[in-house]
């Protein structure tokens, strides 16, 4: 038996085809990257003495944080998630170098930190309870009857 309508099948076929493609592509792990990506042996580099805060920024460029207690201490953060599709993605990689600087503006100290160094911070979900009277809607609207002059009066 022929087919009435061959040009349907195959534009179907092609169409599932390119469903199925687009379905697969979708499913691959994604990677990015996220922060100052260091260089190789820029730590090496830092480690030479007389490093001046200046030669650092030409170096990594500007620090992705400073310690709000100590404007001499810089912050160089650098992470690598992975995620498929729409799903969270995961943190697989992650790094801190943290530079420490005297009074004259020199490096002193370098100490870099990884993913294992870190902990999870676990949020608070309590509320603060605020003072004063909880009023419904009715009480809001008939509380503000008279409350307004009019001009003049």
């Amino acid at each position: 038996m022929q087919h009435r309508f061959p040009l349907r099948d195959t534009c179907a076929r092609w169409l599932i085809a390119l469903v199925a493609l687009a379905a697969v592509g979708a499913c691959t792990v994604k990677e990015s990257h996220h922060g100052h990506q260091l260089p190789q042996g820029v730590v090496a580099e830092l480690q030479r003495p007389n490093v001046s805060d200046t030669r650092v920024i030409e170096l990594l460029g500007t620090p992705s944080t400073q310690s709000a207690f100590d404007p001499g201490t810089w912050y160089y953060i650098s992470e690598v998630q992975q995620g498929v599709a729409f799903f969270q993605p995961e943190v697989v990689d992650r790094k801190v170098l943290i530079l420490h600087f005297d009074q004259n503006r020199v490096l002193k100290s370098v100490a870099t930190l990884s993913k294992e160094d870190g902990s999870e911070v676990t949020l608070v979900d309590r509320e603060t309870p605020t003072e004063g009277h909880k009023l419904t809607l009715l009480e809001q609207l008939i509380g503000n009857i008279g409350r307004f002059n009019s001009s003049g009066n």
